[in-house]
């Protein structure tokens, strides 16, 4: 008693842990959600469709061998039965061992993403770590060809007895052992598909090759490695097996090199017997499948029954190493013409021609069959691509139609019924309906696969409806799966019952010949036997015999048919079938009994075989189809019901690769595919239409003349049914539709609101309509309308930086922009941006607004460097650099080492340049534009500055900038509850974001960098002797400042004669001498030193000029006088001209000055 509470309370407690942790799970899927909906969860976080935390797989399993299960009193009809059951039972083993765990591995070896570079030493790394592969490929096809031998064997013998009218041969009629020679090409299969797999993935080879050669030079060194010599020579033992398994082909090397394979097909040539029922199996068999293909009497294994069927006449014909009959001929034409393809395994592509053609014996290769299908293989090809064209065409809506019904049918609710006659009608309604949808979802399967797949290959587009077609098949495959998946443990409960009442009519076929063999035995009457066993043999002399052997045959078959239906049992009862048909022909319905088998497979391997057929792992070598077919789901709002589907059909190519042990970053790279089609397709133009939507339902009321519409009513299109999606679920994350168009307009509104505080108004309107009309849960704005503590709104100052250029003069040593007198508008005073106005305008609005302003910097200086460009490539421009590049520098190019000489020529004193009227004007362009560039750079600087001033401002409580206590661990420590801690993980990140601000800031070096590239490009030739016009433009700076000036001091002034303020120039010449790499060149050309020993000069002279007429009008002025003479005007002209160059000598020390500060500032 003890004992069980601590076992209980254990189990209690392994409980309550798994609680919590799916709890604690819970929580973070939840916290992520919220946080990031664009972000990647992990595998496990989420499940597709198709997939749930639990599965139940119901499948008979029999735990008897073969020899407890046969136990019959005739012993050589059991010695006959058990050893043609045990071949068969191994071979159906190992093809689906073969089917399920190497195919797709083998096919998707070395396969990796487009993207994905392949390094030294790679494949070698990848073929060790597929080794157990290899083996197990190794093993299996080892295991088959001794399976198969021994089959082979066997069924030489019967024939062999039967010519020799042996015991117990001699009893058969006609000996047809149809399930031994469909085991047998089985087998045969397995070999021709290995060969296929090695012909379209050379990689397997290659790789291989690499393998053992880095084996063989590991040998000289194994001690370098870590490994002992004896493992590698094992290794390199087990290298060389598979190259010599590799290298003839599976399928030759089994007929052609096995030694013991060669032993027994030189005894099977020369059994006639054998190679007649071999030949009679595969024309019977093909001309039956052949006859039904493409129709709806077409069964679920046709297909790849047309392979196995062809490795067995491949093997006839290597067998009776001679060319094959017309008959045989015949039949084998008209399959390389009605199904030139065929896909099976995985979706796997096997054209017939083509297999023929490489398995083929040599000496046999000139058959006439051959050679015509390979003339024409290009012209069947086509005609079969019309042939499925015409078939769609003809069977789609029937299919349509089927399914429609079928679904409703199959989905509806079974009550509870007291009456066992009423249940069994409505379960065998039940097994008729699961016959039904697997065999619709098998047809629809092959039909997309194949249309899509060869108008690839033959490179045939397709029709736009028709490709909606395959798009709405391919979303009814998922459909039929997701019918089955819900319906999936009501099947399974009934599957017992199906499987009884169909053994039970399996049963009956068998119990009433029993009777009747049993009554004809008891009357003891030779001439009752006689007239009973006529219908088997005619003629025959051991009748007792035959009736003993068929009695114990019916005996054995209902002992298979009182177990669970598992296919050992159904093996054994069809090989027993094959004997009790080979007899006679007793009147028991063997077709009639076959295809109730054929049934109960299906059924009773429902799980597997629905999987089978709704797989749609094809797309996956289709993955161009995602984009094309989302957008024609998007197109269509009737249709956004299959979106789910059709995401659930491309993830099965995830399933595909994680079965085929691919690499992760492959895995990966599908999942970013199909996650980047359903963002790009579905969630971005979805977003776009309905902020488009909004805007014109909110903007029609606010524009005058337009017409007013009911926002609740009338729209662009119905985009509220695409919000009503339960989110998506696919393998690795959920995607809520809904969450990511909310995201989306609260990104878009506060952008916008930030950029463009006046229409706050709008887009809260716009957020208010999204409400009502879309149901969507939209953030507040948090902006305030104004902020009026300096009468300024930087915000809406930011908005347009050609008008900031353009509007407002740069002062570079108090850091402000001030608008210019043409910007007023109306107002009577100046508007002026500092940093005191920014730091304001960020306690208000945030950082974003200033960021994106930031942004958009480079785009606005890249415009202005074209435009600079294009003046400078002016013939005129060309034309004006040449004169000073010839005036700056000597014949030889270098430069003058009194430059100013050209100054002589600036007739400053009298106020004019030696410039002409053109050039003056040329000049004045090439200075405004390098003035709009400085006045967005020294806006850069003033935002960088006021962005400073408020971060400083808001963490004036922080001690240090290297604080690393976080308070959110602070609070989980302390034991808090969920509330702080989440307010604690928000101060964090605001922390976080403080110290990252300087990333965005500090952004001059990233600017320099990418113009300096820019601007010395080939493109940019015009830049190369920009430095040379510089001292002209600054003398024209000079000359406009001076003038400037002149006209505030008239009294007719007004109030565009106002002084404006250049530094804009000076930082935009800067800034333009640094990314052209010209500083240097600029500063030894000693320029503004030059003039200023000119200035001081000139001033001079004028000075003592001005002297000595002063002495000589004081000795001349009575003389004047008394001559009644005017006084000379020339010392008052020589006033003028000390007073100008005074001007200019202050303007040039100005510009001096200043242009220290902007390169020293830029640097």
């Amino acid at each position: 008693m003890a004992s069980g509470t601590v076992e209980l309370e254990e189990q209690q407690e392994k409980l309550r842990r798994v609680v919590d942790e799916w709890r604690c799970r819970s929580h973070d899927l939840l916290k992520n959600l919220y946080e990031d909906p664009y972000g990647s969860s992990s595998f496990s976080d989420a499940y597709s469709s198709n997939s749930a935390p639990i599965c139940v797989h119901a499948e008979p399993s029999e735990h008897s061998d073969i020899s407890t299960l046969i136990e019959l009193e005739n012993v050589l009809v059991s010695k006959f039965v058990t050893v043609l059951s045990y071949d068969c039972i191994e071979i159906s083993k190992l093809t689906e061992y073969a089917r399920r765990n190497i195919y797709r591995q083998l096919s998707l070896f070395g396969h990796g993403s487009s993207s994905q570079v392949l390094l030294e030493g790679e494949p070698q790394k990848t073929f060790g770590r597929s080794l157990s592969l290899f083996m197990d490929l190794s093993e299996v096809t080892s295991r088959m060809s001794a399976v198969l031998c021994n089959l082979l064997q066997q069924l030489d013998s019967i024939y062999s007895l039967q010519d020799k009218n042996g015991t117990p041969c001699k009893s058969f009629k006609n000996a047809t052992f149809t399930t031994a020679f469909s085991s047998f090409s089985d087998g045969l299969a397995m070999f021709l598909i290995l060969d296929e797999i090695l012909i379209h993935n050379g990689r397997i080879k290659s790789y291989l090759s690499l393998f053992a050669r880095m084996l063989n030079k590991m040998k000289f060194e194994p001690d370098d490695f870590g490994i002992a010599l004896g493992d590698l020579d094992n290794l390199d033992q087990v290298a060389s097996r598979l190259e010599k398994l590799l290298d003839g082909g599976f399928f030759r090397h089994l007929l052609q090199e096995n030694p013991s394979w060669v032993d027994v097909l030189q005894k099977v040539r020369q059994n006639r017997k054998f190679l007649d029922a071999c030949t009679s199996f595969i024309h019977n068999g093909l001309s039956e499948i052949l006859s039904r293909l493409d129709t709806w009497k077409e069964s679920l294994l046709d297909r790849r029954k047309i392979l196995c069927h062809t490795a067995l006449f491949l093997f006839e014909v290597y067998a009776a190493a001679e060319m094959p009959d017309k008959r045989l001929g015949k039949v084998i034409a008209q399959m390389l013409q009605v199904v030139p393809v065929i896909y099976c395994e995985g979706g796997g592509r096997f054209m017939l021609l083509d297999l023929l053609r490489n398995q083929f014996p040599p000496s046999l290769s000139s058959w006439y069959t051959l050679r015509d299908a390979a003339m024409e293989s290009g012209t069947t090809k086509n005609n079969y691509l019309i042939h499925l064209n015409d078939m769609h065409s003809r069977d789609w809506q029937p299919i349509k139609d089927a399914l429609a019904c079928w679904v409703v049918s199959f989905q509806s609710v079974i009550h509870p019924m007291t009456d066992l006659s009423k249940v069994e009608v409505c379960l065998r309604l039940h097994f008729k309906k699961i016959i039904q949808g697997i065999l619709i979802a098998s047809r629809m399967q092959m039909m997309a696969n194949s249309m899509l797949d060869l108008h690839a290959l033959l490179e045939v587009p397709i029709k736009r409806e028709r490709l909606k077609s395959l798009c709405q098949m391919v979303v009814l495959m998922k459909v039929v799966e997701s019918a089955f998946h819900n319906k999936e443990l009501d099947i399974i409960k009934s599957l017992p019952h199906i499987i009884s009442f169909i053994q039970a009519d399996i049963e009956q076929f068998f119990l009433r010949a029993k009777d009747e063999l049993e009554s004809e035995i008891a009357k003891g009457s030779q001439v009752g036997k006689m007239r009973f066993l006529s219908s088997l043999t005619r003629g025959s002399k051991d009748v007792e015999s035959r009736m003993a052997y068929s009695l114990s045959l019916i005996l054995l078959s209902l002992q298979m048919l009182r177990g669970g239906g598992s296919s050992k049992r159904r093996l054994i009862l069809l090989v027993a079938l094959d004997f009790l048909e080979s007899i006679g022909y007793l009147d028991i319905g063997f077709s009639r009994i076959k295809k109730l088998i054929s049934k109960l497979e299906m059924v009773v391997d429902f799980q597997s075989i629905v999987k089978g057929v709704t797989n749609c792992s094809f797309l996956y070598q289709r993955k161009e189809m995602i984009g094309t077919w989302l957008s024609m789901v998007y197109m269509d709002v009737d249709k956004f019901s299959w979106l789910q589907y059709l995401l659930d059909a491309f993830c099965d190519g995830l399933w595909h690769l994680k079965l085929g042990h691919v690499g992760e970053f492959t895995i990966h790279a599908h999942e970013k595919e199909i996650e980047n089609a359903v963002k790009y397709e579905i969630i971005a133009p979805l977003c776009r239409d309905i902020e488009t939507d909004l805007r014109l339902h909110v903007h029609s009321t606010h524009l005058k003349g337009s017409v007013h519409v009911n926002p609740r009513k009338t729209g662009v299109q119905n985009l509220s049914w695409y919000l009503q999606l339960k989110p998506l679920r696919i393998p690795f994350k959920n995607i809520d539709i809904k969450l990511h168009v909310e995201t989306y307009l609260n990104s878009t509104f506060y952008n916008h609101t930030a950029m463009s505080s006046y229409d706050r108004k709008i887009y809260l309107e716009m957020r208010q309509l999204a409400k009502l009309k879309y149901r969507l849960v939209l953030d507040d704005i948090h902006f305030a309308d104004h902020c009026l503590g300096h009468g300024i709104e930087v915000i809406e100052t930011l908005q347009n930086l050609q008008k900031v250029a353009t509007s407002y003069s740069y002062n570079i040593t108090n850091q402000v922009l001030i608008e210019k007198a043409s910007g007023f508008q109306g107002r009577t005073t100046l508007r002026i941006v500092g940093v005191e106005q920014v730091a304001s305008s960020l306690a208000t609005h945030g950082l974003v607004s200033i960021f994106t302003a930031i942004e958009s910097v480079p785009k606005f200086l890249a415009q202005k460097l074209v435009d600079l460009s294009e003046l400078l490539q002016d013939n005129f421009a060309s034309s004006f650099l040449v004169k000073e590049f010839r005036f700056w520098k000597h014949e030889e190019g270098s430069i003058r080492n009194n430059p100013f000489i050209q100054g002589d020529q600036h007739n400053l004193t009298m106020g004019k340049l030696f410039f002409e009227d053109h050039e003056l004007r040329y000049l004045e362009q090439l200075r405004y534009i390098i003035s709009e560039m400085g006045n967005v750079l020294g806006l850069l600087r003033i935002l960088k500055a006021g962005c400073s001033r408020h971060v400083c401002n808001i963490s004036r409580f922080i001690h240090g900038s290297n604080n690393s206590k976080s308070f959110r661990e602070i609070s989980e420590k302390l034991g808090f509850m969920d509330e702080t801690v989440t307010a604690g993980r928000i101060v964090d990140v605001t922390l976080e974001s403080k110290y990252r601000i300087k990333d965005h800031l500090n952004c001059f070096s990233s600017l320099f960098t990418v113009f300096s590239k820019e601007i010395q490009s080939s493109k940019n030739i015009p830049f190369k002797d920009f430095h040379l016009i510089v001292p002209a433009l600054v003398i024209s700076l000079v000359d406009s400042r001076a003038n400037c000036k002149d006209k505030l001091l008239r009294r007719s002034r007004d109030r565009g004669n106002q002084i404006v303020m250049d530094d804009g120039f000076i930082m935009g010449v800067a800034f333009l001498l640094k990314v052209t790499m010209q500083e240097k060149s600029f500063d030894q050309m000693y320029w503004f030193t030059g003039m200023h020993k000119y200035l001081k000069e000139a001033l001079l002279s004028l000075e003592e000029y001005q002297d000595a007429e002063q002495r000589k009008a004081s000795r001349g002025i009575s003389v004047s006088r008394l001559l009644g003479q005017p006084a000379s005007s020339i010392g008052i002209e020589a006033q003028k001209g000390i007073d100008k160059l005074k001007k200019y000598q202050k303007e040039v020390e100005f510009i001096h000055s200043s242009f220290n500060i902007a390169r020293t500032a830029i640097s």
